[in-house]
């Protein structure tokens, strides 16, 4: 994951609304920030950046599917991302609203958050925050129009379980996780899902519950007056009620030594080989679990190896992809690929765990080390090109750590990893006993 800001230049700024503050860009990140405070707890990133004229409003909800812990409730957090835009009494009409702004609007939900974003023309700023505070505020849907988006969210479901990739994680989600909430997909489980349509009133308590000023971090790049919007957020959201709960999510325990699986998928497929590690939870200070995410960069990225010899000069495998990303809550260390030759799976298999001996017995190379971390660093930069690709950048640091100076944490934390922690972060989360290993075939074969 990514970024800290650095605390050398927090200043109080002059401004009508209370808690506001300013950062002075001298960290990694490049923009200056002012971070607003509301006494209902709500937080919100202004930051100008971005092309002249545009805006890019971001709403983080801190909940996703790791938040639905109650049994046969799952695919709840998706099911918001829906029913956010049946609109409000004042404003019925979200979506010829948001097209007659000529706005790009969307929303997406993960296992640890659920994001809606616009990006419009700068001086729609004040108008997007009144519809935006209110639906968070005053959401309004029937129990028909509920039933009718379950009914729509079932075929989805279907339709997502058709594909190779949502079969085969459905799959290793079952045998990784016993206990914690992300054994399921974000999508909830089938069952959970088909008896959607009668949880009306469950899901009156789950918005109320979840969508609360202290559960939601708002992000508005692009080219705006910043004190004016410091003032909207006062004026917009200031009077939202407070309520937020954590829920009580059961941590995973300490895995009891490999599991192995087969999958048979209903369709054509060539082998899909999955390889994880229980890792740690994300952190932008603890030096392990930044350097697990190094060490799935070094060890099985473009630049490994290990992808060279598969996939570029001998040809294969289709892929060879690795997911170190770290979640809120320990979760997977993924290693995944395609191999072309049925026949060939084992001997993949087994140049995959030799890398991981390889890791764990030897340093890195120092210059390989270098390289990568500077290459993660260079790649957070260049990806802030416009102002929705500023606010998106800083997400995964609002939902893991509930503030932006993550960034500047993390990245002080990723310049000074070495080769020994890289080592160590193998040697702790790449054992054998962590593991978790699928293979997925197509029926009939």
């Amino acid at each position: 994951m990514r970024v800290p800001l650095s605390v050398l230049a927090l200043a109080l700024v002059t401004a009508a609304c209370r808690g506001e503050e300013r950062n002075g860009a001298a960290g990694v990140f490049p923009f200056e920030t002012h971070r607003v405070r509301l006494d209902n707890g709500l937080t919100a990133y202004l930051i100008r950046a971005g092309s002249p004229g545009i805006v890019a409003y971001v709403s983080v909800v801190r909940s996703g599917s790791r938040d639905e812990v109650e049994p046969g409730r799952t695919g709840y957090a998706h099911f918001f991302e829906h029913m956010m835009f049946r609109g409000t009494p004042r404003f019925p009409n979200y979506d010829e609203i948001t097209s007659g702004m000529g706005a790009a609007r969307n929303a997406f939900t993960s296992n640890d958050m659920t994001v809606y974003y616009l990006v419009a023309a700068s001086e729609y700023l004040e108008a997007i925050m009144d519809l935006e505070a209110d639906r968070f505020q005053n959401l309004n849907y029937t129990e028909q129009a509920f039933r009718t988006e379950a009914g729509a969210i079932l075929g989805e479901y279907q339709q997502s379980a058709l594909n190779p990739q949502s079969f085969l994680d459905k799959h290793v989600r079952l045998v990784a996780y016993q206990r914690h909430t992300y054994r399921h997909q974000t999508i909830g489980f089938e069952e959970d899902v088909r008896n959607m349509p009668e949880g009306y009133e469950y899901s009156l308590s789950f918005f109320r519950r979840f969508y609360r000023p202290e559960n939601v971090i708002l992000v508005i790049a692009g080219d705006f007056d910043v004190k004016a919007a410091a003032r909207w957020v006062e004026q917009y959201y200031g009077g939202w009620a407070t309520g937020y709960t954590p829920p009580q999510v059961e941590p995973e325990p300490e895995p009891g030594g490999p599991r192995e699986i087969e999958v048979r998928y209903p369709g054509r497929t060539l082998p899909i080989l999955a390889i994880g590690y229980l890792g740690p939870a994300w952190s932008a200070t603890d030096r392990l679990a930044v350097a697990a995410e190094v060490l799935g960069a070094v060890a099985f990225g473009p630049n490994s190896e290990l992808y060279k010899k598969l996939v570029i000069q001998e040809g294969r495998v289709q892929y060879l992809v690795s997911d170190f990303s770290l979640a809120r809550d320990p979760s997977l260390l993924l290693i995944q690929t395609m191999v072309n030759d049925p026949a060939d799976v084992a001997k993949v298999r087994q140049e995959i765990l030799e890398v991981v001996e390889k890791f764990r017995t030897e340093p890195v190379p120092s210059g390989l080390l270098e390289d990568t971390k500077k290459h993660l660093r260079y790649s957070f930069l260049m990806g802030l090109e416009t102002a929705q690709d500023v606010a998106f950048s800083l997400i995964p640091f609002l939902v893991n750590a509930g503030q932006l100076e993550a960034v500047e944490q993390y990245y002080a934390t990723l310049a000074s990893i070495t080769a020994e922690e890289v080592q160590e972060a193998a040697r702790q989360f790449l054992q054998q006993d962590r593991r978790v290993v699928a293979l997925m075939t197509q029926e009939g074969n």
